[in-house]
């Protein structure tokens, strides 16, 4: 009896045994899956942090890289612009490279990719003035606009029209606007007791076109003609524009120190101004110059 209660004895404890190394086993078990959990769950935390603050940030740099740089361009169009009237030479072709996308991420972003576009324009439309006195009309059209649609950096335009280069900031109320570059109208030395103005405007030709590459590529201008125009008297312009009133604050803080010079602003509605420059003291003359070119496209 004595042995077989010790047989028994020795297989109790050993089955006791037998299951405390199984319990042992699944311990183990679990603590390596809370382990792989709290590892991902550290992983998950540090891409989301890096994902909403080092992405965002970096993006941010990129954009405003990258708008700084299409500003440069589009001012280099303007300078190319007046190069091509100064020095006229029929056929005479200038270029301006674009870049209108941004770096970016790689597998956290996409770059961002703005837009260009070219109208030519006619009455009625963006970019359309018509300068005139009691007996001739000077006509002229075209607008260049860049957008960045930039996502992280402030969104801007940058607009070539009449001769000027604009610069607006979307998302703010009111809208963030600014004059980059003033060449429609300068001031001359007076002769005989009159005032003399002279206006440079651009015909641009090859629109309408848009553009959204994110590849580089060229904005080349042909010069095809430059006529010039002498108006005297009191001058009406009547333009259509997307910057609409900004035209008459350029000229009105251009021609500040003129005596005697009246300029009076009008809506006209339908997208169409009109301002009216006038003088009662001497007689006004206006000397206009209009360059006619052909925008092209070339892959780069």
């Amino acid at each position: 009896m004595l042995t077989r209660e010790k047989e028994l004895t020795e297989e109790t404890i050993g089955e006791d045994q037998t299951d405390m190394r199984g319990v042992r086993y699944e311990e183990d078990g679990v603590a390596s899956a809370v382990g792989a959990i709290l590892a991902i769950l550290i992983f998950i935390f540090l891409l989301s942090l890096f994902v909403t603050s080092y992405v965002p940030a970096e993006m941010t740099s990129y954009e405003e890289q990258y708008s700084s740089a299409l500003t440069n361009e589009i001012m280099q169009f303007s300078s190319s612009m007046n190069l091509l009237s100064l020095n006229y030479q029929q056929g005479e072709t200038m270029s301006v490279t674009f870049d209108l996308q941004s770096g970016y991420v790689p597998l956290f972003s996409s770059p961002t990719t703005g837009e260009l576009s070219l109208s030519s324009s006619s009455n009625g439309s963006a970019g359309y003035i018509a300068i005139s006195n009691s007996r001739s009309t000077v006509t002229a059209g075209g607008v260049l606009t860049v957008l960045t649609n930039n996502r992280y950096f402030v969104d801007e335009a940058l607009i070539y029209e009449l001769s000027n280069t604009y610069y607006e900031q979307y998302g703010s109320s009111p809208l963030i606007n600014s004059t980059l570059a003033f060449n429609l109208l300068q001031i001359n030395p007076p002769t005989n007791g009159s005032i003399n103005l002279s206006m440079n405007l651009v015909n641009m030709m090859g629109g309408p076109l848009s553009i959204s590459s994110q590849s580089p590529f060229s904005l080349t201008t042909t010069a095809l003609s430059k006529e010039t125009y002498q108006l005297n008297g009191n001058i009406t312009l009547t333009y259509s524009s997307i910057i609409g009133s900004e035209l008459y604050d350029s000229l009105q803080e251009k021609m500040a120190n003129l005596k005697g010079v009246t300029l009076s602003y009008y809506n006209e509605g339908n997208g169409n101004d009109r301002i009216s420059i006038g003088s009662s003291s001497a007689q006004l003359s206006l000397s206009i110059t209009v360059l006619t070119v052909m925008v092209d496209v070339n892959g780069s």
